[in-house]
């Protein structure tokens, strides 16, 4: 059985299934698959969603003709300010979701999307699995600069709280970094035996420098982890709590506001990262920590 070109994609790999196509249908919501990518995963690609608003569901019958080229998904339109998408395929969801879809009571898909502004493809199916009971994710970029990530997304109290924990933090390994300095490791050529070589001259660096630095580390790495698995849930409570307070504020021009409240700030976001990682050696250096 095959289809032609009528905006259906495999729900597998979201590739457009053409007339050529070995292509099966799902039993319970008719979803289109190749044959290959349906044997890969042994189930529709619209499992989880079965059941849902988000199912699968046909579209109309297009009378294109087999030169016509597939119709772009989101293509922009003139009035696009004014109302930003009618639907969009959000990376993880090959099924359209509506601009007045429910994120939450009284936030819909169309709003977050004009705060997210930026990514909104990656974050707006985030919200969506929010929605729908999950309360975890990982951000790579929250984890590799919480500071950073927290402050480019205007989390300004967020950001300010993390970075000076980050701070504090890094503080704790100023003593061993300052000991250290006086055991000569050049002859270490991997972390390995400059190991050996601190455990060595434990006595020379002191026990409890030691374990403070690797407390430091720990922490560090704790609070790292922990805005890479809730950043995003973080990041989905400030969004919707201050698109609220727009809609609530009635002397506010909406749209503006949104722009000013939401979107991103590379800028300080960098300036966050950079903060983070250097006023920690600038204190010790003033403070002849260092």
């Amino acid at each position: 059985m095959s289809i032609g070109k009528i905006q259906e994609k495999c729900a597998i790999c979201a590739s457009y299934l053409f007339e050529d196509d070995d292509v099966v249908y799902c039993p319970e919501c008719g979803a289109p698959h190749h044959r290959d990518c349906y044997n890969s995963v042994g189930h529709c690609g619209f499992e989880k969603l079965h059941g849902t608003e988000l199912q699968y569901k046909k579209p109309e019958s297009s009378k294109e003709t087999d030169e016509a080229p597939p119709v772009i998904e989101n293509e922009p339109k003139a009035d696009s300010f004014e109302k930003p998408f009618q639907q969009f395929s959000p990376f993880g969801f090959a099924a359209p979701v509506d601009a007045d879809f429910e994120l939450d009571k009284d936030i819909t898909a169309g709003e977050a999307q004009e705060f997210v502004l930026q990514n909104t493809h990656r974050y707006i199916p985030k919200f969506i699995n929010f929605k729908f009971g999950r309360k975890a994710s990982w951000n790579w970029l929250a984890f590799l600069t919480p500071c950073g990530w927290l402050l480019s997304r205007k989390m300004y109290l967020w950001g300010t709280i993390i970075g000076a924990l980050q701070v504090a933090f890094s503080m704790l390994l100023l003593p061993f970094n300052k000991a250290i300095s006086f055991v000569d490791l050049s002859s270490a050529t991997n972390y390995v035996e400059q190991s050996n070589l601190i455990m060595e001259n434990i006595d020379k660096i002191g026990i409890i420098v030691v374990l403070v630095a690797l407390m430091g580390t720990m922490l560090d790495l704790t609070l790292r982890v922990l805005i890479g698995v809730f950043g995003d849930l973080i990041y989905k409570n400030h969004a919707f709590s201050t698109i609220r307070s727009i809609k609530e504020d009635k002397d506010c021009d909406k749209k503006i506001t949104t722009l000013k409240k939401g979107g991103v700030n590379i800028y300080l976001g960098l300036l966050g990262h950079l903060v983070v990682n250097n006023l920690p050696t600038i204190i010790a250096t003033l403070t002849g920590m260092l």
